[in-house]
């Protein structure tokens, strides 16, 4: 017989008992789309991981800074406020040491925080007041190269008057989509009252100080309160994509100093009367000028930059640079590891969803041989008829076997497409639940639709192994008697 012939007279029999057909495939359709919806998951989060590491970077980053149990992420601000007792301060001169251990080629400090611990009030846009989430600063030497939508990344002279905001800032500036329309648009940092950062006129004559109220927000005492707000214009160069990061700014961590590290008025003269708890409604006379703090003293003071990033010159060094930096007396943590954690953890839950899905298909399985069994009993006369007219034991056999095959080609069929109509139904649902909008490619893979399928069909043909011998060992004789 021809493979043509077995088909045919296979289709013949399930058509002939179409329910309890319909309802075996149903019990392997069901295992089928379990295992394509769980693996197809959890490949696609495994290619997304990979490809987010790969794109920006991180896998030849270390990230340094001073707790001995740092977690990597390029953009956290895991450093200053959770040092281990007696860790080292993340400064200018470890920075300088760990560019001089070989194989980094290149190091940029971190550092970072809401708007109000730099005196940013809120961003301006026209007649749009933005809050000022969080300000992401790093050095402009090319070690960041963050994965933009619009525009470009920092150059080594943008040093100040620049930022790059996310997608979301770009949108509530008024420009949908990837917000390519804002870049080349001008952002107003808008300060706190007192402000006397970079870009603040200095007087030596002060307005008198501000009067505060109890619970009054952004107000803040001391001589330099009566100054006023000032704005100071950012332009735009760069769209961060939603995927990497969300409600974030970015800019030089020069210009993010020069704001931070204001100057204070040194022998304040004060004038004018004290009215019970407030102050002297006089203006103030700055006798000794105007003082700061050198950047240096300003960092330590600050507790240090939150961490570095280093950027090693192959994955091969990563591991061996990062014992090198931990011999400084700073905490380390690669994005090499951190990749490889998720995707063992990605490896892991794909091994046991995977395992539950077999264990439905083995399920499954009893229920193709059972069908089969009853095939047998049901056929015996015609099996007899077969065997009378000169069929072989082997074709009796092909004849089931091939007919449990097509039980589980089918069931592996069917269970690929609804397992692949359950996931595009779900991918705005999945969507919703990964940070900052991210969206993993989540595609069913033709490789898993061929080991779905081939899967489903072998366990249909080992279902198919023993009803077919015992269909094969029938007396043609006694199987003509039967009825």
């Amino acid at each position: 017989m021809r493979w043509r012939d077995y088909l045919a007279l296979s289709m013949r029999s399930l058509r002939r008992s179409r329910l309890r057909s319909i309802l075996t495939i149903a019990a392997i359709v069901i295992g089928a789309t379990g295992i394509t919806i769980m693996l197809t998951f959890v490949t696609s989060i495994k290619s997304y991981v990979v490809s987010q590491f790969t794109q920006t970077g991180e896998v030849r980053q270390i990230q340094v800074g001073p707790s001995a149990s740092l977690s990597f992420s390029s953009t956290s601000n895991e450093g200053g406020n959770q040092r281990a007792p007696g860790a080292k301060l993340v400064t200018p001169s470890i920075e300088s040491a760990v560019a001089a251990i070989p194989h980094v080629v290149g190091v940029s400090a971190q550092w970072g925080g809401g708007g109000g611990s730099t005196g940013i009030q809120y961003l301006a846009y026209g007649s749009k007041k933005l809050q000022a989430n969080f300000i992401n600063a790093f050095e402009t030497n090319g070690v960041f190269q963050l994965p933009l939508v619009a525009g470009r990344n920092f150059r080594a002279s943008d040093q100040a008057g620049v930022v790059m905001v996310t997608q979301d800032y770009a949108n509530a500036m008024g420009f949908s989509g990837n917000g390519a329309g804002a870049v080349g648009k001008t952002l107003d940092l808008h300060t706190m009252p007192g402000y006397t950062g970079a870009g603040a006129t200095l007087p030596d004559v002060l307005p008198p100080q501000q009067q505060c109220s109890q619970g009054q927000r952004n107000c803040n005492g001391g001589p330099t309160s009566g100054l006023p707000a000032i704005d100071l214009p950012a332009r735009v160069v760069g769209i961060v994509s939603k995927n990497y990061s969300n409600k974030s700014i970015y800019m030089p961590i020069t210009w993010y100093i020069a704001i931070a590290n204001q100057s204070q008025p040194n022998n304040a003269t004060y004038t004018g009367q004290s009215q019970g708890n407030q102050p002297p409604n006089g203006p103030i006379y700055v006798r000794g000028g105007w003082q700061k703090p050198s950047t240096l003293e300003f960092i330590k003071n600050q507790g240090g930059y939150f961490s570095l990033i280093a950027v090693v010159d192959n994955t091969d060094n990563v591991a061996v640079t990062a014992r090198r930096i931990g011999a400084l007396g700073m905490g380390t943590a690669t994005g090499l590891s951190q990749l490889n954690q998720q995707v063992t953890a990605a490896n892991v839950i794909g091994l046991v969803l995977g395992g539950l899905g077999l264990i439905a298909l083995a399920i499954a399985a009893l229920g193709v041989m059972n069908t089969m069994v009853m095939s047998v009993l049901e056929r015996t006369r015609e099996i007899g008829v077969m065997r009378a007219l000169g069929a072989r034991r082997s074709t009796i056999r092909r004849l089931f076997t091939f007919e449990a095959s097509v039980l589980g080609f089918f069931g592996g069929f069917f269970g690929v497409v609804l397992g692949y109509i359950i996931l595009l139904v779900a991918k705005p649902f999945i969507a919703n639940k990964f940070p900052h909008g991210a969206t993993p490619n989540i595609t069913v893979p033709i490789w898993l639709v061929v080991l779905v399928i081939a899967l489903t069909t072998f366990i249909g043909f080992f279902s198919g192994l023993l009803p077919s011998r015992r269909a094969a060992r029938l007396d043609p004789i006694e199987a003509l008697r039967y009825e």
